[in-house]
C-alpha cells in the first residue's frame, strides 16, 4: 500500500520512479525528474542533469513517529551519490493514506550513521550490519501538507536545491570529512630518560628540530573513536614538529625595577603540549618575539634567552629603539631585572632575567635611534618605517646631524660661500638654501632649509653669511626603493626660491643638475 501510494503520487507530478529489492539495494525507488523546461530553453543551463533521488517508504498504522532502519540499508542510502529521503506513510488501519512525511538524508543524518558504523566496527561484539538497526525520528517538521505528487516534488525539489553537481558534491564532501574535525589519527610515543623527555619539550615548543623515539605507533580516529588496529607501529625513530603554531599573543614587559618604567612588546608565545604530563619542574613556555627568544619555566622562573639585531632583523624605528633600551638594560645592570607576561584573554606571570656585566655598550645606537624617532616626530609620519642595525651604524652622523637642526637657533650655522655668475647682490639680505637628506631605514627624509642675514666680505670674492633667521621650508620623505625624481626636487626648490627672490639675493647652496 505504501509503494502503491508513492508510485501513484510520482505518476502525478510527472516524476518516474523505478522500484528495486529493499533488501539487496536499501532503497526501494529510483525517482527521475523531467527535465526543466526553462532551463533547456538557457543555452547556458542546457549541459545540467535531470534531478534524480533515491527514497525508502515506510507504511505504518502506527503513530509513534519513529522507525528501526537496518544500517546495512541505511549505509547504502546516505553513501549513494545523490539525494536520498525517506518517506514515511501512516495509513491508521485504513485503505487509503492518512499523513506522510518526508526526512531528507542530510548532513546531520550522514554523521549520525557514520558515527554508528564506526563505532560498531571497532567494538568486540559481533558488527553485521544486516543484524543492527537505527532508529529514525520524523516529525511535524517532516510532514506533507497536502497528500499528493506536486507538494511530494515540491518537498524534494526544494531539499536538492537548483543544482544537483553542487548536492552531489557538496555530499560527498560531507561524507569525506565528517568526523575527522578533531583530527584523524591518534599518535602514541614514548621517550626515555630524563634528557629526552626535555628535548621533547623543546621540540613542541620549535626549540629544537628533533627527539629520539622508543616506540611509536598511529592509529586512525573517526568521531573520536580510536580504531583497533594501528597503521603504523615501530620500535625506534625520530619525531619532528615542524609548521609549529603560537598559542596566542603575549605583551612582554622589562623593569630595572616593579614600579620602574620599562619597555614592552607585542610577542607570539608557546605551550607545551606536554606541560600536563610532566613534573612542574620540566614545564616550560617560550616567548618569541621579533628580536629575542624567552624560554621559561613559569612554576621556578628560570628563563633563558636569547637577542639578535643582526642582518635580516628590521623593526620599526620606535620598536627597535625599545630594543636598544632593552639590551642596553641587560648588559648594564650586572643584576636581575623584573619581567612579566600579560596574555590576551588574561592571566600574567611575573619573573626575573638575569643580566651580565657590562660587555657591549649601545649608547651610540640608542642615541642614533632617539634621534630618527625625533624626526619622525616631526615630520608627523603615518607610515611604518623600519630600519636595521647596520642602517643605524652607517647614518649615524647623517640622522643625529639632521635631527640636530630640528628648531635649531640661527647662531648655530656658520656658512662661508662663493658665487658663480653673475646678479648676486652683497648689499641685499641673502637667502641661503640649503637640501639635506639622510637615509633612516626604509625612507628617505629631506629637508629644505633657508638661512636669512646679510653678508660679510671676505678674501677673494668669498662671503660669510652673518645668520640672523633658520627656517625649515619643506620636509621631503620618500621609500628609499621609490627613488625622488629630479624634476619634482627642482619643482619644490624652486617655490622656494620664488618666496625670498622679492627681498632676497637667493643662492642656491647645492648644484641642482645632480
Amino acid at each position: 500500500m505504501g509503494e502503491s501510494t508513492f508510485t501513484l503520487w510520482c505518476a502525478d507530478a510527472g516524476l518516474i520512479s523505478n522500484g528495486s529489492k529493499i533488501d539487496k539495494t536499501g532503497w526501494d525507488f529510483f525517482v527521475e525528474f523531467p527535465f526543466n523546461s526553462e532551463l533547456e530553453r538557457n543555452p547556458i543551463e542546457l549541459h545540467k542533469a535531470a534531478f534524480e533521488c533515491k527514497v525508502q517508504v515506510k507504511a505504518t498504522d502506527k503513530q509513534e513517529r519513529k522507525l528501526p532502519i537496518k544500517l546495512s540499508n541505511l549505509r547504502r542510502l546516505i553513501t549513494a551519490q545523490m539525494p536520498a529521503f525517506f518517506v514515511f506513510i501512516e495509513f491508521d488501519g485504513a485503505d487509503s493514506a492518512k499523513r506522510a512525511f518526508i526526512v531528507h538524508v542530510d548532513n546531520e543524518l550522514i554523521s549520525k550513521v557514520l558515527r554508528n558504523l564506526h563505532k560498531i566496527e571497532q567494538s568486540d561484539v559481533e558488527n553485521n550490519f544486516n543484524k543492527r538497526t537505527m532508529t529514525i525520528h520524523y516529525g511535524k517538521e517532516h510532514e506533507m501538507s497536502v497528500l499528493n505528487g506536486s507538494c511530494l516534488k515540491g518537498i524534494l525539489n526544494n531539499y536538492i536545491g537548483t543544482n544537483l553537481s553542487k548536492y552531489v558534491s557538496n555530499k560527498m564532501t560531507h561524507l569525506k570529512s565528517t568526523g575527522f574535525e578533531d583530527g584523524f589519527a591518534q599518535i602514541h610515543f614514548t621517550v626515555e630518560g630524563e634528557d629526552n623527555l626535555k628535548q621533547l619539550i623543546d621540540v613542541s615548543l620549535g626549540i629544537e628540530n628533533d627527539v629520539g623515539l622508543s616506540t611509536f605507533k598511529g592509529t586512525h580516529t573517526r568521531f573520536g573513536i580510536v580504531s583497533k588496529k594501528p597503521f603504523i607501529a615501530n620500535t625506534g625513530g625520530r619525531l619532528e614538529m615542524p609548521n609549529l603554531e603560537p598559542n596566542g599573543e603575549v605583551l612582554v614587559s622589562f623593569k630595572e625595577s616593579k614600579l620602574s618604567p620599562g619597555v614592552s612588546f607585542k610577542s607570539k608565545y608557546f605551550s607545551s603540549p606536554f606541560n600536563i604530563l610532566v613534573p612542574d619542574e620540566l614545564k616550560k613556555i617560550r616567548i618569541e618575539g621579533d628580536f629575542f627568544d624567552l624560554a621559561l619555566n613559569p612554576y621556578t622562573g628560570s628563563a633563558n634567552y636569547s637577542f639578535s639585531l643582526g642582518e635580516g632583523v628590521r623593526l620599526e624605528v620606535k620598536k627597535f629603539r625599545d630594543a636598544l633600551k632593552l639590551l642596553n638594560l641587560l648588559n648594564s645592570s650586572g643584576k636581575n631585572i623584573f619581567a612579566e607576561l600579560v596574555f590576551e584573554g588574561g592571566g600574567s606571570i611575573e619573573f626575573k632575567v638575569g643580566c651580565t656585566d657590562a660587555r657591549f655598550d649601545f649608547s651610540k645606537e640608542l642615541k642614533t635611534i632617539e634621534c630618527a624617532v625625533k624626526l619622525l616626530s616631526d615630520f608627523e609620519v603615518s607610515e611604518v618605517v623600519d630600519i636595521s642595525f647596520s642602517e643605524i651604524y652607517q647614518y649615524e652622523k647623517e640622522i643625529c646631524q639632521m635631527a640636530s637642526l630640528i628648531n635649531a637657533s640661527p647662531n648655530l650655522f656658520r656658512v662661508e660661500f662663493n658665487v658663480d655668475g653673475e646678479g648676486f647682490d652683497p648689499n641685499k639680505n641673502v637667502a641661503n638654501i640649503f637640501l639635506m637628506t639622510t637615509p633612516i631605514g626604509s625612507h628617505t627624509f629631506g629637508l629644505i632649509i633657508v638661512l636669512t642675514g646679510t653678508v660679510k666680505v671676505l678674501d677673494n670674492e668669498r662671503y660669510e653669511l652673518l645668520t640672523n633667521n633658520a627656517s625649515i621650508e619643506k620636509r621631503l620623505i620618500s621609500r628609499r626603493d621609490n627613488s625622488i625624481k629630479n624634476e619634482d626636487l627642482l619643482s619644490e626648490i624652486e617655490i622656494v626660491e620664488e618666496r625670498y627672490d622679492a627681498d632676497y639675493s637667493v643662492v642656491t647652496m647645492f648644484d641642482k643638475k645632480c
